[in-house]
């Protein structure tokens, strides 16, 4: 059955392009981000974290000068112009997830915390639900652009996988504050470090609530939804 999304750039093809390897590299983020996160738990400054870091660094750099790229193209396109300010509003959400992973696992290379070992399989059970969230959000980003009428199914997931990663988050943090070795300013460091490996998720939600409210909008201009 044919595609029935709204058609964004004509015959643009090297746009299309450009915006698909932009989401395919803020996918192969998510991931760097996930596997920095266990190979930290692993080895802390070894060289493989260090080589994950390095790599999700270049991609934030691969990914800004993306973002220039598309945005000049953008506003050269014949588009509606409400729609062109949405499609650059998602880009730069997209932009910011992407320069969260980023800050977040550089935090933990300045900052090194000293995570006991009892608590480092809450810490990767987390990653899991937080790392689909965002993969889920970046599918809803192709699906945008090109399967319009499966966006909606993207964000269903995208919030079943942001609440499981907030369940064990809470879980793990409980773990910690009832961890009697720990001093309580460990106890608040390794809290603030919970955080950081749960907050893609909630920035993956919030990208999530956002296309569903554009949804709500532009769904007369979408043939799917008619």
């Amino acid at each position: 059955m044919p595609n029935q999304s709204f058609l964004l750039f004509g015959k643009t093809m090297n746009l299309e392009k450009q915006i698909e390897e932009f989401l395919n590299l803020l996918s192969e983020a998510n991931i760097l981000f996930r596997a920095g996160i266990a190979l930290y738990l692993e080895e802390t400054h070894g060289e493989r974290f260090q080589a994950r870091l390095q790599l999700l660094l270049h991609h934030e750099r691969e990914l800004d000068t993306l973002s220039r790229f598309i945005e000049a193209h953008l506003r050269a396109e014949p588009i509606v112009p409400e729609l062109r300010g949405d499609v650059l509003q998602l880009l730069e959400h997209l932009s910011r997830l992407q320069r969260l992973l980023a800050k977040n696992l550089m935090d933990f290379e300045a900052e090194s915390p000293e995570i006991p070992a009892s608590l480092h399989p809450r810490i990767v059970g987390l990653s899991q639900p937080v790392s689909m969230a965002v993969e889920v959000c970046i599918e809803a980003g192709h699906a945008f652009f090109h399967e319009t009428e499966k966006v909606g199914e993207y964000l269903s997931k995208v919030a079943f996988y942001e609440k499981e990663a907030d369940k064990r988050a809470l879980a793990l943090v409980k773990e910690i504050f009832a961890t009697p070795t720990l001093t309580l300013e460990q106890k608040v460091h390794l809290r603030r470090f919970a955080e950081k490996v749960d907050e893609p998720a909630n920035k993956a939600e919030e990208i999530a609530g956002w296309l569903a409210i554009f949804f709500m909008r532009r769904a007369p201009m979408n043939p799917a939804t008619a």
